[in-house]
């Protein structure tokens, strides 16, 4: 939206006019309108991140459908519902600044240093004798100490991962190592590694022999952690934040009036149900047509699908 764009800002201007335009010579060559034109590519790029979010959800063995939608970046929100949409994910938690989320991820995460050493044992001679594996972990935990601790007073924590495969395979699963080093966690990574492989691949081969590849030690300090007070429910509710209404293409059918809000003036409790546009600075939230949404003590956008009671027979 022209007018919402950065929250309004003359810094800098988007030409609707222009838009319309390409849109136009795109829709001629395929015998379409601009507005059908417009919604094939908003498909397109659905498309597109749809096949990136099965990479890694679906193809890591993980059902999307219990999951909630987590979107960010400047364009997060546009696509969100039409993604869970095409998921079959019910739930969408959007952040108070969607478009920043990265930089306060970056503000608040961890300090990690990572160290690693070839291993290429088979698992059952390294439980017979952990000994060269345990002061192989040494070693690595005496690296990382000496990077982290030269940026912090206290020391960091440290986690062993053990790169596991089944003999012969070309590629391996990282499974959490329990430290010290010793047979029993070995054992209890050999467990883990039968169900990480059940889980992301469908099966376990507990029989074959499994190898050891590569010991990883991480250490950690803890980033930044700013306290986020939760704020009291508000005395108003959500039609106090309209700041209008506006078409909106959501099917080639036509377009829809869809409220539009003010997002830096919703509140905790505030309720709304779709076609609805929420602009903000550094986003703007597209909730279409059988979505609604809410406010939380933390202003975040909690978009949900709407259910239809089926009626009593």
């Amino acid at each position: 939206d022209a007018d919402h764009f950065l929250g309004g800002s003359d810094a800098l201007q988007i030409d609707p006019e222009a838009a319309r335009k390409a849109l136009e010579r795109l829709g001629t060559r395929l015998d379409l309108s601009a507005e059908a034109a417009a919604l094939g590519v908003l498909r397109v790029a659905n498309a597109t991140m749809e096949r990136a979010l099965r990479r890694v959800s679906v193809e890591r063995g993980h059902d999307p459908r219990a999951y909630t939608l987590a979107p960010f970046g400047g364009a997060g929100p546009l696509h969100a519902c039409d993604l869970a949409e095409a998921l079959g994910m019910t739930r969408i938690l959007v952040p108070p600044h969607p478009g920043v989320l990265s930089a306060l991820g970056l503000l608040m995460a961890d300090v990690v240093y990572d160290a690693s050493q070839t291993v290429l044992q088979p698992l059952a001679v390294l439980l017979d004798e952990p000994a060269p594996l345990r002061k192989a972990a040494g070693a690595l935990a005496a690296q990382v100490r000496a990077v982290l601790e030269s940026q912090d007073a206290e020391p960091p924590t440290l986690d062993a991962l053990l790169d596991l495969r089944y003999a012969g395979q070309s590629y391996e699963l990282q499974i959490p190592l329990a430290l010290p080093v010793g047979a029993e966690p070995l054992r209890g990574a050999a467990r883990a590694f039968h169900e990480e492989h059940t889980r992301r691949y469908g099966y376990a081969r507990p029989e074959e022999p499994v190898e050891a590849v590569t010991l990883r030690l991480r250490g950690r300090l803890p980033g930044a952690r700013p306290a986020f007070a939760p704020e009291p429910a508000a005395a108003t509710d959500a039609q106090t934040t309209r700041i209008g209404e506006k078409p909106v293409w959501f099917d080639p059918s036509g377009p829809t009036a869809a409220a539009c809000y003010d997002r830096d003036r919703l509140r905790h409790g505030h309720r709304f149900e779709g076609p609805a546009l929420v602009f903000q600075y550094d986003t703007t939230l597209v909730l279409p047509p059988g979505w609604h949404a809410r406010v939380d003590a933390w202003r975040n956008l909690w978009i949900e699908k709407i259910t239809l009671r089926q009626p009593a027979t």
